[in-house]
């Protein structure tokens, strides 16, 4: 029985039912929506992206770019930026730009949790079995060289030939058959 391969197959099994466990809950967390999707205001004092997390009406955003007070810039990702329309269209346009070129930052932070969630638990159980391997091999008795035990092939071990090598002088068949065979010819010329 194989300990080590059956313990890592285990493993393997466990891991990627963890991971689609995992993906499970994080699809239920999204609810369907794009993963990035979202509302986040541009501070003109910090000169930063802000993310709202109050879940604000769509006819609230829309109230607000009809008043005048909000600029609103929609992405493909299904995020949309509101800055105050104050800061002239060129500057808005900057600012949409640096938004969309942050993306990936935004995203990374958006799955860090779960892929923190999904790669965590199996590797922690990965390092507590093989730390659990090498302390039940630590328990294993130990041979020494002296009682080692070295098998010599018999002679049933020995590999054998596809012809007879000891007729002939030890030539295969096919030479053999060439000419005549040295240990006949002594033996019919023994009697001349």
């Amino acid at each position: 029985m194989n300990w080590s391969k059956g313990l890592w197959r285990g493993w393997l099994a466990a891991a990627l039912l963890w991971g689609a466990v995992v993906a499970a809950f994080a699809a239920a967390d999204l609810h369907g929506r794009h993963p990035f999707a979202g509302l986040y205001a541009y501070s003109d004092a910090r000169d930063a992206f802000l993310p709202q997390h109050y879940t604000a009406d769509e006819a609230v955003v829309e109230d607000g770019v009809r008043r005048g007070v909000v600029a609103r810039t929609d992405f493909p990702d299904g995020t949309t930026l509101a800055a105050p329309p104050d800061l002239g269209e060129e500057r808005v346009r900057a600012i949409a730009e640096r938004f969309w070129a942050e993306r990936w930052a935004r995203r990374a932070e958006v799955l860090w949790p779960w892929a923190l969630r999904a790669a965590v638990p199996p590797l922690l159980l990965l390092l507590s079995g093989a730390f659990a391997l090498w302390i039940a091999r630590g328990f294993r008795p130990t041979v020494a060289p002296e009682e080692m035990v070295v098998e010599t092939a018999g002679a049933e071990d020995t590999p054998k030939a596809a012809f007879n090598t000891r007729s002939a002088g030890g030539l295969p068949p096919f030479i053999r058959s060439l000419g005549p065979d040295p240990k006949r010819r002594r033996v019919l010329g023994a009697g001349r």
